[in-house]
């Protein structure tokens, strides 16, 4: 497999699950918005954060395929927020934030995403490491689909993910389509209820 920027790796595999929207607030994964214009993908600014969430919400509830939404560091509080409802009605959305590296010095937007998303994702997780994307982001998919749909979140590493988008990733790249929508699997019927609707025909 050939090196790539993480831009593209982000965008190929979005598509390739079958994302055709995404929803976010300017700036982050700007590389990453540019590689998706190239796929047919519609990037979508929205006003504010939580209107993201939303969006990538109704998408979800709409067409039954994973909802996708941006936020830079300064605005994963209002993210997060927009997510509860998606959370409760089992939407599944993925969210990606981007994040100061952590310094411990109460430095400008340094705020802890994970404790913001954890009462409203089943899956959040930080990508510090651009070869660990392709493995964490197919996860995400895995859970946001799973037997319970709700939505998941990764806290990119940089305030606009400059640190995942920029480096070359030479990872397995590669998707799992059936986690593009939901449900992921379907229950076979019972065996005994098949055999008599068809004696039934």
């Amino acid at each position: 497999m050939s090196a790539q920027p993480g831009a593209s790796v982000i965008a190929q595999m979005l598509a390739g699950y079958g994302v055709s929207h995404v929803f976010f607030v300017d700036a982050v994964l700007r590389r990453t918005l540019i590689a998706l214009e190239g796929l047919g993908v519609r990037r979508v600014l929205a006003h504010s954060e939580k209107a993201a969430a939303y969006m990538a919400d109704g998408y979800a509830r709409a067409s039954g395929r994973v909802g996708v939404c941006f936020a830079q560091s300064v605005g994963a509080a209002n993210l997060a927020a927009g997510l509860q409802d998606a959370y409760l009605h089992r939407a599944p959305i993925v969210a990606m934030t981007g994040r100061k590296a952590a310094q411990a010095r109460n430095a400008y937007q340094e705020v802890a995403h994970a404790p913001l998303f954890a009462p409203v994702t089943s899956f959040s997780e930080r990508v510090d490491a651009p070869e660990d994307l392709p493995r964490l982001l197919r996860q995400a998919f895995r859970a946001a689909t799973g037997p319970t749909p709700r939505p998941v979140h990764l806290d990119l590493l940089g305030l606009q993910a400059e640190g995942i988008e920029v480096p070359e990733i030479a990872a397995d790249a590669s998707v799992e389509p059936r986690h593009g929508a939901v449900p992921a699997y379907r229950a076979p019927p019972d065996p005994a209820d098949l055999a008599a609707a068809a004696a039934a025909l």
